[in-house]
């Protein structure tokens, strides 16, 4: 289990009965790449849900279709396609953006999916949804993004001031089956 993983575990308790393990290899046959192994130990540990009840990582097979991981990658590579003839600056070329979380207000969390590098050492990229040209970037896997952000060790002005909920213990809601 990766440390962060186990971090975020003791920050935010995970469900007592997570959903079904996805077939990872299937997964990753599918979207064409392989995944980091945080992310999987993540997904495996917490299922589907969401992060103070605004930040949720895409998983495979999401109940919630904006949220599922291969149709969440699919649209924001199209949207960031759509942006790149703007000029606007982007961290990564277009085919590196790869969204790994949605917040409620629209802001994408991302993986730089950057070439010779491998998916455990991906960096992590935030884009709000009202200011597509600012980029807030992160030293780190997923597990130690959401540990940073819910620790408020890692504050990025695109995401709400109130969030992580100010002096209340971070929550994880399971989507029902």
């Amino acid at each position: 289990m990766n440390r962060y993983v186990e971090r975020l575990a003791r920050m935010v308790p995970p469900p007592a009965r997570p959903s079904a393990t996805p077939n990872w290899p299937a997964v990753e046959r599918s979207l064409g790449f392989a995944l980091p192994g945080d992310y999987k130990d993540l997904v495996d540990r917490y299922g589907p849900g969401k992060f103070d009840d605004f930040l949720a990582v895409l998983a495979p097979d999401h109940p919630v279709p904006r949220l599922d991981l291969a149709r969440g990658v699919a649209e924001a590579a199209e949207t960031s396609r759509a942006y790149a003839p703007s000029g606007e600056a982007l961290p990564a070329p277009v085919d590196g953006l790869t969204a790994v979380a949605l917040t409620d207000n629209g802001d994408t969390v991302y993986w730089l999916r950057e070439p010779g590098r491998a998916p455990d050492r991906w960096r992590i990229a935030v884009n709000g949804a009202r200011d597509f040209d600012e980029w807030h970037l992160f030293d780190g896997c997923l597990a130690h993004f959401l540990v940073a952000v819910l620790d408020r060790e890692f504050v990025v002005s695109a995401l709400p001031g109130d969030f992580p909920y100010p002096d209340v213990t971070p929550t994880f809601t399971t989507y029902g089956y």
